[in-house]
């Protein structure tokens, strides 16, 4: 029997957002490896960085073939083959060669398969929220089960657990359906063009603001609440809590995003930005800590909710993959980089604090609510 559309996409990306869930304990793994806090975020800003170059590349290749599901497939099983490589590894020159290798290949994978749920939902054949939601639903279990793991075995294991989600995701991109798209005719690079329009320069503005400020998140939080004594196994939870609001706005907040629309579901997410990466500077209590993690439903998921239906409605079909890959490259890679390799430095000089810069960073998106109001359909 032949498993509905959204059935097999949810399962490609339940998978691959398992290994999405266990990178956020690489710093562990780096730490345990006695790098140092700037070696971390030297580390991680230069996988990032590498997603700029790599990730349009990709889209490219998919727009022009006119299919994502042998892309995928390629991009998958070198990431797994990266994951396995990071245990041969030791010293900060071959940890930062693998974690950049890993960066190339995981560039594909998700501007991709959001380019194949929104194209299959514009055709009518699945919803993308709900399916989605199955990604944020898998990276919180995921999450929790991997701070458990380490709290009982040690942070040895992260790199296995990351070349589980991702084989997983190799073994069932067969699966994946492709959508009735044309092959596009650009050569080259051949995105830039979608710079001429103005709801995507705006789209990867606001993301590269309100995601950007992330970096801290992703890459110390981690290291940060141990500082305060928490288990990694808490941590993990910590992470994994503020998920569970996230996956009930992709799952049912089809109404309230419809009626925020673009600029409102921006705005929310500048607003929030400010309040948690506030907070969270100051090292408050477990308690605290609880209720400001249910943020991220509005840092994270309404500012890439609101990306999505401006591409989606903004970008020609046959340029949708491109479109995706510039975005999650320009949006997330440079800020990314940039900003991670800023938090570490920080950090290391002033810990918690360096939260506040990612408090001004996100909150600067405000400025860029008003245009997109104007310009988004």
């Amino acid at each position: 029997m032949k498993l509905p559309v959204a059935v097999r996409v949810g399962l490609f990306v339940g998978a691959y957002f398992t290994a999405m869930g266990v990178t956020g304990f690489m710093p562990l793994w780096y730490a345990d490896r006695g790098l140092s806090p700037a070696d971390i975020g030297q580390i991680l800003s230069a996988a990032s960085f590498l997603r700029v170059l790599a990730g349009p590349q990709w889209g490219g290749v998919a727009d022009r073939l006119g299919r994502r599901r042998p892309v995928l497939m390629g991009a998958t099983l070198a990431a797994t083959a990266m994951a396995l490589a990071f245990p041969l590894t030791s010293g900060f020159w071959p940890v930062l060669l693998v974690a950049a290798g890993q960066g190339v290949a995981a560039s594909a994978i998700n501007p991709l398969a959001d380019s194949l749920a929104l194209s299959l939902a514009r055709q009518g054949l699945m919803e993308y929220g709900p399916v989605r939601a199955v990604g944020s639903a898998t990276f919180m279990l995921a999450t929790a089960a991997a701070g458990s793991l380490l709290t009982a075995v040690g942070s040895w294991l992260v790199p296995f657990l990351l070349a589980i989600g991702y084989g997983t995701s190799a073994l069932l991109s067969p699966l994946l359906p492709e959508a009735e798209v044309g092959a596009s005719r650009a050569r080259g690079f051949g995105g830039w063009e979608l710079f001429r329009l103005p709801a995507f320069r705006l789209a990867v503005g606001c993301t590269a603001l309100i995601q950007g400020a992330h970096a801290a998140y992703y890459g110390f939080a981690a290291l940060l609440w141990r500082s305060q004594g928490l288990s990694d196994r808490t941590i993990g939870l910590l992470i994994a809590e503020g998920i569970v609001v996230e996956i009930l706005l992709f799952w049912r907040g089809r109404r309230m995003i419809e009626r925020l629309g673009p600029s409102g579901l921006t705005a929310c997410a500048a607003v929030a930005s400010i309040v948690r990466w506030s907070v969270i500077a100051f090292t408050p209590g477990l308690l605290v800590l609880v209720a400001v993690q249910l943020l991220h439903a509005a840092t994270f998921a309404m500012q890439h909710l609101s990306s999505m239906l401006i591409l989606g409605r903004a970008v020609p079909p046959e340029r949708a993959a491109t479109a995706q890959a510039l975005h999650a490259a320009l949006g997330y890679g440079i800020p990314a980089g940039a900003a991670m390799f800023v938090s570490g430095l920080l950090y290391a000089r002033f810990g918690g604090l360096a939260f506040l810069a990612m408090a001004l960073l996100g909150g600067s998106a405000l400025l860029l609510v008003r245009p997109l109001r104007r310009v988004v359909i």
